[in-house]
């Protein structure tokens, strides 16, 4: 398949413009390597979109082309063809038109595109995966949308603020639909590895309408705080340091259950009953304890394999509770024999500590002793430096942060429940340096 001539000779004249040398060393030699890099940047931002024009509009006018639409409408069942004029949205955000086989007759429910081009090359909303990609990685990214339109305006790239959200989200839309799918690479495994598994919750307020059907501009609604819930899934070296040869997996839901159901996706395909060895990290919450341990060997971990560990600094922020109830004439000197019982574990150590500084005390009703009995097996710290574990949660703490916090608890944010969850995903995806993954990934799917 070759261009026509008269399409070939545009293209070399184009390009041998690009290369006419004197002009550019003009520039440079006058001091100006800023017009030299923005004027050079333009005229091949220009040349993209005249190259990617050419070649599509050649494309679409072959009987190749045509064949491979209606093989694709054929797997669809997608019948009554006829060529319809589609615009396309190029990775510069500029838009070409050219001739596309069109669906007419369609079954029942079905939402996708009509035009078979923007089927067969996984367009989403007339846009190219690049544009898309790029449109969705900046608006997780940044602060807002509106930075992220910003940004793109700066590199060039034609972009309006509502175009960026609805591509985002629905390039979310999609990746969410293949959760596990779209993080993990081809032949990605935990095999032979030492795993640290990381849950946690953070925060964020949502956009609630009483009437979800009738929405109006002006109507009020109100802004409740939900509780995203996050997990990290990471490896750690033989120092018992993060792997930064290996790149983590996070993500997030809001349901205790729906986390976990998440989680065993993600645990399954990656063949977590090969792994050297499995340690949970959080901190006292029952509803991760309760479920962790049993997923694991639902899914053929063994039991001698799997660390359970609750967060040191959580630990040491429940042994504060504590301390207010110690009297305080003793509180001085018992204090670091408390900080001592906790770093080693020692459950009978601590008992008797505080029998002796606290007067009458009901052990069975004293809620901050019965944390660290409920605990006990889990802040063995001693035991797990000399096995070289971590003790802290802080891979999980910073991706609350990172993920959650920066980007959907700004003041006076609101997220509509149905959207965030899908965003916090992206935003993951794009932090952990997951996203050419994603992007390799839901390509194949």
């Amino acid at each position: 398949m070759k261009l026509p001539p008269s399409s070939a000779k545009i293209l070399k004249k184009e390009f041998a413009n690009l290369i006419s040398v004197q002009d550019w060393l003009f520039l440079l030699s006058d001091g100006h390597l800023d017009d030299f890099e923005r004027l050079l940047y333009e005229k091949f931002m220009n040349l993209y979109d005249l190259f990617s024009e050419v070649f599509i509009s050649f494309l679409s006018s072959s009987q190749t082309f045509n064949l491979k639409q209606e093989e694709k409408a054929k797997e669809l069942g997608l019948s009554k063809l006829e060529l319809r004029q589609v615009e396309l949205q190029l990775r510069t955000g500029t838009k070409i038109k050219f001739k596309s086989l069109y669906a007419k007759k369609v079954s029942k429910g079905y939402k996708k595109d009509r035009h078979l081009s923007m089927l067969l090359w996984k367009c989403i909303k007339k846009s190219s995966p690049e544009y898309a990609s790029i449109t969705t990685l900046l608006s997780v990214i940044c602060p807002s949308f509106d930075v992220a339109k910003k940004v793109m305006l700066q590199l060039g790239i034609k972009a309006n603020q509502e175009r960026i959200r609805t591509l985002s989200l629905k390039l979310a839309t999609e990746c969410i639909s293949h959760r596990a799918k779209s993080q993990i690479a081809p032949n990605e495994s935990l095999e032979g590895k030492r795993v640290i598994i990381g849950i946690d919750g953070g925060r964020t307020r949502t956009r609630v309408y009483p009437d979800p059907d009738n929405v109006s501009r002006n109507q009020k609604y109100d802004t409740p705080w939900i509780e995203p819930k996050l997990f990290v899934i990471a490896t750690i070296d033989e120092n018992g340091k993060t792997d930064k040869k290996e790149l983590p997996i996070y993500d997030s839901t809001f349901g205790d259950d729906e986390l976990f159901d998440v989680l065993e996706q993600y645990l399954h395909k990656l063949k977590i009953e090969l792994a050297e060895s499995v340690q949970i990290l959080g901190d006292g919450a029952p509803w991760i304890w309760n479920r962790a341990k049993a997923m694991l060997l639902q899914l053929g971990v063994k039991n001698e394999k799997i660390t359970e560990t609750l967060d040191y600094y959580h630990a040491k922020e429940h042994l504060t509770d504590m301390m207010i109830y110690v009297d305080k004439d003793k509180k001085e000197k018992l204090l670091p024999k408390f900080k001592k019982a906790i770093w080693e574990g020692n459950i009978k150590a601590l008992k008797r500590l505080v029998k002796k500084g606290i007067k009458g005390v009901n052990l069975d009703k004293f809620t901050p002793y019965n944390y660290f009995l409920k605990n006990k097996q889990r802040i063995d710290y001693q035991s797990f430096r000399k096995k070289k574990y971590p003790i802290g949660s802080g891979i999980i703490e910073s991706g609350i942060r990172r993920i959650i916090n920066l980007r959907f608890k700004a003041p006076s944010s609101f997220w509509y429940p149905q959207n965030v969850e899908k965003l916090i995903l992206m935003r993951a995806i794009a932090l952990s340096g997951r996203w050419n993954i994603m992007q390799a990934n839901l390509q194949k799917i």
